[in-house]
């Protein structure tokens, strides 16, 4: 019956953890888990259609970055940043932009579609980018929905794309590299390269360079390491299958039944055959003659008597009942003749 338990558990045990697995394997497939524009979402609102696209093409290497930016070595690589909010073009973010670039990189900024911007030249907002980069902001609330953000103005930058007055696109030599700065992120998404609608843009912001990195970190997915990478490193693999291999024996322990099901006979399929064994008797023997030498038998049994019934005989016969311990080299007759001195016949 236990076994049957056992058995059940595992079995709906099994079953919960394979539909949590397939539960989130859809979700992963979709990428629903990570942002907009991630490289890692194939959806509508991500950029992995582009990143595969990419990958396929000859000559071009892709990649992903899960680390800060300023871990992010060599040069002769695009960096996409992809969906970055305006609030968050700060001077640390614009500092590490330009350490990118003038190390031989292109930088490449495309800027989140937003429902409203709050174009009132506050500091915390405009003031870095427009000191900084010398870059200043607008807004169109009556425009469609990417194209309400775009450049006012922005002071020693080449314009790549403009509709009138509204800048959509700007580029900029910084030391051996160059910066990109795009008003919304909508060519870069799954979309977009599904209806070959912004393959243009995406040429112009790659240019001639081989080597694309698409930044995840921006974006708040990095990497953090994890307990099977630690064991992959220092090769603690077959630990793990160890430890596997005696969890399961537990297992396996713990589902057979102890003590064994009864034997039953071919002719009556309830009649449990009987299991012979020792008696009370013999198993005290077989203790006695394990734990005690034959040598202290008596004097042992003679300790024991003395720690209950000292009060019943006198201190004469004590001391003769201990002279014939130490003159009787066997026990039984030792502890016949004690047991004639402290309890002669007839005395009860």
């Amino acid at each position: 019956m236990r076994a049957r338990n056992v058995a059940l558990g595992l079995i709906l045990g099994a079953g919960l953890i394979a539909g949590g697995l397939y539960l989130l394997q859809i979700d992963f497939a979709s990428g629903d888990v990570y942002p907009d524009y991630s490289s890692l979402r194939s959806d509508s609102s991500g950029s992995k259609l582009l990143y595969d696209t990419l990958a396929r093409v000859p000559g071009i290497a892709v990649s992903r970055n899960l680390l800060p930016l300023d871990y992010l070595n060599g040069s002769d690589s695009v960096v996409l940043l992809l969906n970055v909010s305006p609030y968050s073009l700060n001077a640390a973010f614009l500092k590490t932009a330009d350490t990118l670039a003038a190390r031989g990189n292109r930088v490449v900024t495309a800027m989140r579609e937003l429902e409203q911007f709050e174009d009132t030249g506050k500091p915390e907002v405009t003031g870095p980018l427009e000191k900084t980069w010398r870059v200043r902001l607008g807004f169109d609330s009556k425009a469609s929905a990417d194209r309400r953000l775009f450049i006012r103005d922005a002071t020693g930058w080449n314009v790549m794309e403009q509709s009138g007055t509204k800048l959509l696109a700007i580029e900029r030599t910084v030391g051996k590299g160059s910066e990109v700065l795009f008003s919304d992120s909508g060519s870069f998404g799954d979309q977009s390269v599904a209806d070959n609608a912004g393959f243009t843009r995406v040429s112009a912001a790659i240019g001639p360079y081989t080597k694309i990195v698409f930044d995840e970190q921006h974006l708040g997915i990095q990497q953090s390491g994890s307990v099977v990478g630690l064991a992959r490193r220092f090769h603690l693999t077959g630990m793990a299958l160890g430890l596997a291999i005696c969890a399961a024996l537990f297992i396996w322990r713990n589902a057979a039944a102890f003590p064994p099901p009864q034997l039953f006979t071919k002719n009556a399929a309830h009649e449990a055959t009987d299991i012979s064994g020792r008696g009370s008797r013999s198993g005290l023997l077989t203790l006695l003659r394990r734990h005690v030498p034959a040598s202290d038998l008596a004097r042992l049994s003679w300790k024991e008597w003395l720690s209950t019934g000292r009060r019943a005989t006198t201190p004469e016969n004590i001391a003769r009942a201990e002279e014939v311990l130490r003159n009787s080299a066997d026990p039984v007759i030792a502890l016949t003749r004690i047991q004639s001195i402290v309890q002669p016949k007839g005395k009860h």
